[in-house]
């Protein structure tokens, strides 16, 4: 397990080391076939009722043991975090279970908005919207992000991990994502950015307002990296004019960054695809890590390094393809990105680990990196 000092090296231009992070796993299942039932935390998947604060303390070593056997640099601390970057734990609205079979489960959140998982293939999705239209939203109450009950014994799970000389993070809801995932439809958001400009921005501002002081709250227990999905790009370009990413987001991931360097933190954003556009916005902004940075969305690691690396540490840079790919051509990629990028950077999988992934496979990876950090790792 990759310790607090190699890990603050990389994030701090003083490495020149690339460190793996593994993203996630799809599903429970693929996490459990690879990584050893040992592994796997009680509260992977949520409970029958909504649970908040710290994982149970019977799990802290065993979510340690996670992130090491995962190939994670850090780790996920607060309830239900770990099993992908940006969900889970005390920063994301509270998740419970309503249904599970063994070919699927439904869970609802604390919005009331409902996500069914499908096995074999995955396959997932969010229905039962609490808002159907922004109108509602007038009446509609989020929880209350100062109820201490949300962070219960966080500050204790932190410090365990901490005192083990290893990195923490958690989860935040995004700030666009939060409100397609939680509260209001992907395709009637993405209309309304210009049909409903006030409503939208009285939505997104209020999320805002709500997601800081979640983040306050896990700073001040002591986590050390806040990550967030804003998924902004497509394959091809932004799924939002520049003027619109300004116009409503930008200034909330700003306060977010400005927020975690006031309590000595570290900003972790994920966003897929092309988002070169905004690239500029994001480096002036403070964001201290970006992934996926895949090279199959117009995402090019080495140049956005040599432009923007000063600030940015780069997390990613696997093709989403890549698992599709026989091994040779695997190692060949690797050793491409290993060899031709001399700067420090964290390697991280473009969307998680899939379900066709097997056993062999996953030894096959970890095996090729770390024979290819022992050769180029400076």
């Amino acid at each position: 397990m990759v310790k607090r000092e190699e890990f603050l090296a990389v994030l701090n231009k003083e490495s020149n080391q690339v460190v793996s992070w593994t993203m996630g796993f799809f599903d429970e299942k693929v996490a459990e076939r690879l990584l050893g039932k040992e592994c796997i935390f009680s509260d992977i998947l949520p409970g029958d009722e909504f649970i908040y604060g710290a994982s149970p303390r019977v799990d802290w070593e065993v979510k340690a043991y996670y992130a090491a056997k995962a190939d994670m640099p850090a780790v996920p601390v607060g309830h239900g975090a770990g099993l992908a970057f940006g969900h889970g734990g005390p920063g994301e609205f509270a998740e419970k279970t309503e249904l599970r079979t063994e070919e699927m489960r439904i869970t609802r959140y604390e919005t009331g908005v409902r996500k069914e998982v499908r096995y074999n293939p995955h396959f997932y999705h969010h229905y039962d919207y609490p808002l159907q239209d922004l109108a509602d939203f007038v009446s509609f109450q989020l929880p209350n992000p100062d109820d201490p009950a949300r962070y219960e014994n966080l500050a204790a799970e932190i410090a365990y991990h901490k005192n083990h000389d290893l990195m923490t993070f958690t989860n935040l809801n995004g700030f666009f994502s939060g409100v397609h995932y939680f509260l209001y439809p992907y395709e009637k958001l993405l209309v309304d950015l210009l049909l409903e400009p006030q409503a939208v921005q009285r939505v997104i501002d209020t999320l805002g307002e709500y997601n800081l002081r979640l983040a306050e709250q896990l700073l001040k227990a002591g986590v050390d990296i806040i990550c967030f999905c804003d998924d902004l790009g497509s394959g091809n370009s932004l799924l939002m004019s520049p003027e619109l990413y300004r116009k409503y987001f930008r200034k909330w991931h700003g306060s977010l960054a400005d927020l975690c360097h006031d309590y000595g933190g570290f900003l972790h954003m994920h966003s897929h695809g092309n988002i070169n556009l905004i690239m500029k916005d994001l480096f002036d902004l403070g964001i201290d890590m970006l992934n996926p940075v895949d090279p199959s969305e117009g995402m090019e690691m080495k140049a956005l390094i040599q432009e923007y690396g000063k600030k940015i540490t780069f997390t990613g840079g696997i093709n989403k393809f890549f698992y599709n790919w026989p091994r040779e051509e695997q190692k060949e990629y690797l050793t491409r990105l290993f060899s031709t990028i001399k700067e420090g950077f964290f390697l991280m999988d473009s969307g998680g680990i899939p379900e066709g992934v097997q056993v062999d496979d996953w030894r096959y990876f970890q095996e090729t990196k770390s024979s290819l950090k022992e050769t180029y790792n400076r």
